[in-house]
This record gives structure tokens, C-alpha cells and sequence, in this order.
């Protein structure tokens, strides 16, 4: 019992250890500003731009954040790319791991608190932008008028986050260059899968198995999604075509089941890479 508390207290202490230097080190990236800035200027186009030209603003909160959380799909994508391209393959691709593997702290202690680390950046950046867009609504609205329905947004874009962040993660695991990993995950989030995903439906098969697919819920519980605030037809996310829309619960299950698979294959590939 007491080595098991001990071997416990000691993974806790390594996952503090890799949490922290990997957020200080995205601290200091000019990648974590830009996000940074995007989370900020993003929504207040949607505010500032109806004012400075008299335009108004939409009859409903729901539709106000509809339209401007059109592009937090973009942004989450851009923000795990930023986040975890670099988060297993760096160590192999530098070489610093001759220096970190060898030491006490095991290799999945490591992975894994560099996922949390990923994952506790791109929450950061996904957090500012629905609270701006929170104060918009409060602002123009009223309090009152921050929806459930807008935190169930909130906590599908949370999830949605995990899940863009567990593909680039296998990625990065799989291949040898960090630009590759990054590059790769961020045209497949933002342009295989959604095209992939507009064919089916253009096939009339709804493709509920793929992942972005069902990220069109952070918009569509909103029930104001129009052709107007997303992409071809939803976005960036791949609804198009035959009409389809994503179940909440099956989407929700979609996402979660992504996050697991590929959590677990990329600590199983990144266990049995070597030092070339």
C-alpha cells in the first residue's frame, strides 16, 4: 500500500512537472499570442462592425452568437495545430530525448502531460472567445438572454477541443517532422474530413462517424444556424448537401469516442518509437 501511494505520489508530481514546462514553453511562443489575439478580434468584428456602420444587430441573442461563433471551428483547429503539432515528435526530431527518457519520470507521465498542457492552451483561447461573445450578448441582450443553449456550445467546443487536440496528437506521434504533424492535422481537421463529409451527404449517407461533422453542433444547438454565418452550407465542419444535421448525443459520443482511440494509440505509437 505504501508503494503504491509512493509510485503514485510520484506520477502526480511528473505530470505536474510536464504540465508546467509545457505551458510555460507555450507561454513563450509568438504561436500562443496570435491565438491569443484571434480569440479577441474574432467576436468583436461581429460587435464593432454593426455599429460603426448602423447595421443592427440580429432579433435574438441565439442568432447574434450563431453568427459569431461561425468561426470558433477555425480557430480551435488553429490553436491544437499551434499546441500539440510539436508535442511527441519534437523530442525525437531534436534529439532532446536522449536527455529526457532516460531520467526517472515515465515516458506516458511525459505524452501525457503534454496533452493536458495542449489541452489546458487551446481551453484558454476557446474560453476567451465564448466569453467575449458572452459580454456581446450581455452588452446588446441582457444577461438573462446567455442561453443554455450557448453553454452547451461552450461545452461542445470544450470537447470538440479534446478531440482536435487527440488526432494531432497521434500525428505527432506517427510522424518524424514537427511541420509535418502540424500542417497535416490542421488540413485534415479543416479540409479532408469536411470534404469527405460533403460528399457523403451529397451520396445522401449522413456521416455521422466523422468527427467534424458533428463539431457543426457548436452553432447548430444554437438553432440559428443559416447558409449566412458558416461555411458552404455549415461551416467549416462539413454539413452540406442532402439536409443532415448532427444528433447531439450521438455527436457528443463521436467526439468522445475519437478522444479515447486516438489518445491510446498515440501513447502506444510514441512507447515504441526509438531514438534514431
Amino acid at each position: 500500500m505504501v508503494s503504491f501511494v509512493n509510485d503514485l505520489r510520484s506520477d502526480l508530481n511528473h505530470f505536474y512537472l510536464s504540465i508546467s514546462f509545457e505551458l510555460r514553453k507555450h507561454f513563450r511562443r509568438k504561436g500562443l499570442i496570435m491565438a491569443l489575439i484571434l480569440a479577441v478580434l474574432l467576436p468583436l468584428i461581429f460587435f464593432i462592425i454593426p455599429i460603426a456602420f448602423d447595421t443592427g444587430f440580429a432579433d435574438t441573442a441565439n442568432q447574434f452568437a450563431s453568427s459569431n461563433l461561425a468561426f470558433i471551428n477555425i480557430l480551435i483547429i488553429i490553436s491544437a495545430a499551434i499546441f500539440t503539432g510539436d508535442a511527441i515528435n519534437s523530442e525525437f526530431e531534436k534529439k532532446t530525448g536522449l536527455i529526457l527518457f532516460p531520467t526517472p519520470q515515465r515516458r506516458n507521465s511525459i505524452f501525457v502531460g503534454r496533452f493536458i498542457a495542449a489541452i489546458i492552451g487551446v481551453w484558454l483561447v476557446v474560453s476567451i472567445y465564448y466569453l467575449i461573445t458572452a459580454l456581446e450578448i450581455t452588452n446588446i441582450y441582457g444577461f438573462s438572454e446567455v442561453s443554455i443553449e450557448f453553454l452547451k456550445s461552450f461545452l461542445i467546443a470544450l470537447i470538440y477541443s479534446v478531440c482536435a487536440i487527440s488526432i494531432i496528437f497521434l500525428l505527432s506521434s506517427i510522424l518524424k517532422k514537427t511541420i509535418y504533424s502540424s500542417l497535416i492535422g490542421f488540413f485534415l481537421l479543416m479540409m479532408i474530413l469536411p470534404i469527405i463529409s460533403m460528399v457523403l451527404q451529397l451520396a445522401d449517407v449522413e456521416p455521422w462517424f466523422i468527427v467534424t461533422y458533428s463539431s457543426n453542433l457548436m452553432t447548430n444547438v444554437l438553432a440559428a444556424v443559416t447558409t449566412s454565418t458558416a461555411g458552404p452550407e455549415h461551416g467549416p465542419g462539413g454539413g452540406f448537401g442532402a439536409g443532415f444535421e448532427p444528433d447531439f448525443y450521438v455527436g457528443i459520443g463521436v467526439m468522445v469516442a475519437y478522444i479515447m482511440i486516438f489518445l491510446v494509440l498515440s501513447l502506444i505509437v510514441a512507447n515504441r518509437r526509438r531514438m534514431e
